[in-house]
């Protein structure tokens, strides 16, 4: 997969002369919905969190995690063809981010074939992203949704460590803080899962 360190030096150039370098601390919305995408944002180091919501019912659905060295598919898609943006994105931790102006975005699908490489890596990731999270909400229970949410959180030794209350962890499968909580009991009941003991409730 090409990341920003693998670019070409010209490329890295580029991008670290066309762009705003800013440090955004953790819980921090970069990115709301109906926004106009006139900089994209690139990850240098953190995590972001890209998710949709539910102007009924309020709930979030988590779509991917950005992570240092790479860039957000729907801002790019948004930037690209001049629209707004149809998810939010929040930083998940302290981040540094390169804000890219869009034009840029074309101006190097035409110039640098690493960067459509990163382009095309990118979309093939989220796209498989996209459909896990498609397939869970359509045909897993709960407990399989859980499981598999956790594991992105599984330390070496195997325990789960996140500082996520249960209410977070709810928003993010799109669920609720109650079935979130006794599912995570019972997780734990059956031995599936061992949780630091900072876990937040």
């Amino acid at each position: 997969m090409v990341e920003f360190n693998n670019l070409t030096e010209k490329l890295k150039d580029e991008i670290r002369n066309s762009s705003n370098k800013v440090e955004i601390p953790a819980h921090e919305l970069i990115v709301s919905v109906g926004d106009k995408m006139e900089f994209i944002p690139f990850v240098l180091n953190g995590t972001v969190r890209v998710f949709i919501e539910n102007d009924d019912t309020g709930k979030e659905l988590l779509l991917y995690y950005v992570e240092g060295g790479y860039t957000c598919m729907m801002s790019i898609i948004a930037g690209f063809t001049n629209r707004i943006s149809k998810v939010s994105a929040e930083t998940e931790s302290n981040a540094t981010i390169l804000l890219i102006p869009a034009d840029k975005i074309r101006e190097w699908q035409i110039k640098f074939e690493d960067w459509n490489d990163l382009i095309l890596n990118l979309f093939i990731n989220r796209y498989n992203d996209l459909i896990t999270t498609i397939e869970a909400l359509s045909f897993k229970k709960i407990e399989d949704r859980l499981l598999k949410y956790l594991d992105n959180f599984k330390d070496e030794s195997g325990f789960i460590s996140l500082s996520k209350s249960n209410k977070e962890i709810a928003k993010d499968i799109a669920s609720s803080r109650e079935v979130v909580s006794r599912t995570l009991k019972k997780l734990e009941n059956d031995q599936k899962i061992r949780l630091k003991s900072s876990q937040s409730k």
